[in-house]
């Protein structure tokens, strides 16, 4: 009776708010979560960043009457692309390293919501860079936008890193040494990320 009375409750998904607070307040904390909240925080956070760096591109653009420039609307759509696609590249790669550490990753759409939770104060670095970007078309504060995106990417990767070597408090079991599995993940991301910059100059020359 004891058992079917701590059922089910216990792990049911907060609501999404109460999500968001927690994962402020224990990032690596046991946060059970619907499964569209990950994916729904990392998105939106994407939007914003993107929609910052899309006025400041254009705005640089308008700036400098150079040809080259005319298409910076165009890198700056390959450069969102771009990005969007080193996250979930990161995200893949701290799976597989998880998956060797502990042997089990409880599914895509629950680990997006674990890099979500290890990550979400890029909730509020995204929403300070979108305002340095806009301010930066008339106060000149553009290099504090484009500070706080490198340190959005720092996070998410460092959060992502975090992952592969930490379980879930009180769900997981180590079966690998945590080391390998660091080195397991950083070889991956180092061997795609180069592969994804010699696409990406290749698409920004081109342009």
């Amino acid at each position: 009776m004891k058992d079917e009375v701590q059922s089910p409750q216990e792990e049911a998904p907060n609501t999404y708010w109460r999500w968001l607070v927690e994962s402020w307040r224990y990032p690596l904390g046991h946060n059970p979560a619907e499964k569209w909240y990950g994916v729904v925080t990392l998105l939106g956070e994407d939007i914003v960043l993107f929609i910052g760096l899309a006025v400041a591109g254009n705005y640089i653009a308008n700036l400098f009457d150079m040809p080259l420039v005319h298409h910076g609307s165009g890198a700056t759509f390959w450069a969102i692309v771009i990005l969007f696609v080193v996250q979930i590249i990161t995200i893949l790669c701290s799976m597989v390293g998880h998956l060797f550490v502990f042997g089990n990753t409880g599914g895509f759409w629950q680990y997006v919501n674990k890099v979500a939770q290890v990550t979400n104060w890029n909730f509020w670095i995204a929403i300070c860079a979108f305002f340095f970007l806009i301010l930066s078309l008339s106060s000149g504060l553009l290099g504090f936008g484009e500070g706080l995106v490198w340190i959005f990417y720092a996070l998410f990767a460092l959060g992502s890193f975090l992952l592969v070597v930490c379980p879930d408090p009180g769900t997981e079991k180590m079966i690998h040494d945590p080391f390998w599995g660091a080195v397991i993940y950083l070889v991956m991301v180092a061997v795609v990320y180069a592969i994804i910059w010699g696409i990406a100059l290749s698409i920004l020359i081109n342009l």
